[in-house]
């Protein structure tokens, strides 16, 4: 039997939204395993035990030699993306499993991931496009944007045991150790924009032709969700496998994502639906309980001077959860 696990990484306030993903994941697919990297310390303000059968670990356990220098230049958010590539390394060196599944906690399933492990057969590495057709409105984002962003969506990269995506992972996490600011007047958006090149680097890349993965208000336009005898499709064909929920706020609930403007969520029935039962499963994992901790390796915010900062501050509230 093969041996299949999943990761994934969070703060300590992001464990309620950890949780349901992980929940609605193995309630699809029970035969794999999930691992939680806490990038922050437990410390007593929780029991891990209470996220049983789900493994979480503290981000030291991952011994990354440039821990210290990563944690003391990057946001909260830029290291937890620069960790990604250390956790996996970690799980295939420490549980050595056949398939891999990164995926971040905003997400949750529908349905199980047998596209994926079909395409891993003949292939080393799953990557997520954001969209697969042309946007033709002024409204945010933009196809530039996913040119500052990344062309594929680094939430979820499916991965089997291989020379190459051990290559990969090598170079990826080299790249993440003081390269996954923010910053897109220099070319980079967190871990996710160096997946653009993985197509052309590394051998038998599998970009996934299946509009039920990956769905998010980045790729609406391209994408309806349906219902049909209790179970959701995307365009009334494809089976929806899971939602990105990206920019979408408990306090707002009325408001699809922050970061986006083209779609108004009264508009949008079956979403408004899925997002009225996700606010309820997060809340129940203990969403009160999580989101208001502080995490260990938050550093004071610096006041921005320049003209640039201020740019790629605006641009990336968006822009990040491109990566989420």
């Amino acid at each position: 039997m093969m041996k299949k696990v999943v990761g994934t990484v969070c703060s300590a306030n992001h464990l309620a939204y950890a949780k349901t993903m992980a929940d609605s994941f193995v309630k699809y697919n029970p035969d794999y395993t999930v691992v939680i990297c806490l990038v922050d310390k437990i410390e007593s303000r929780f029991d891990k035990n209470d996220f049983s059968p789900y493994t979480i670990i503290e981000v030291e356990q991952l011994n990354i030699p440039q821990f210290e220098r990563m944690s003391a230049q990057y946001s909260i958010i830029e290291l937890n993306c620069a960790v990604k590539p250390y956790l996996c390394q970690y799980i295939f060196r420490c549980s050595n499993p056949d398939l891999l599944l990164y995926m971040d906690s905003d997400l949750i399933y529908f349905n199980s991931v047998k596209v994926v492990e079909d395409a891993l057969i003949n292939n080393e590495i799953v990557i997520t496009p954001h969209s697969f057709t042309p946007i033709n409105d002024d409204f945010i984002p933009m196809e530039r944007d996913f040119l500052r962003s990344g062309i594929y969506n680094a939430g979820f990269v499916g991965m089997k045991k291989s020379t190459t995506t051990t290559n990969f992972l090598n170079w990826w996490a080299e790249k993440l150790i003081d390269q996954s600011f923010i910053n897109f007047a220099e070319g980079m958006c967190f871990d996710q924009n160096w997946l653009n090149f993985l197509p052309l680097y590394y051998p038998n890349i599998c970009i996934l032709n299946n509009k039920g993965f990956n769905v998010a208000y980045w790729n609406f336009h391209e994408r309806e969700i349906t219902k049909k005898e209790g179970q959701y499709f995307v365009n009334n064909t494809e089976p929806l496998v899971f939602l990105h929920i990206s920019g979408y706020k408990f306090n707002n609930p009325d408001n699809l994502s922050v970061h986006q403007t083209r779609f108004q969520l009264k508009d949008l029935p079956v979403v408004t639906e899925i997002l009225k039962n996700y606010r309820t499963l997060v809340t129940d994992n203990g969403y009160d309980q999580f989101i208001n901790l502080k995490c260990y390796y938050a550093k004071p915010k610096k006041k921005s001077t320049g003209i640039m900062p201020l740019i790629n501050k605006i641009i990336g509230i968006w822009g990040f959860k491109l990566s989420r």
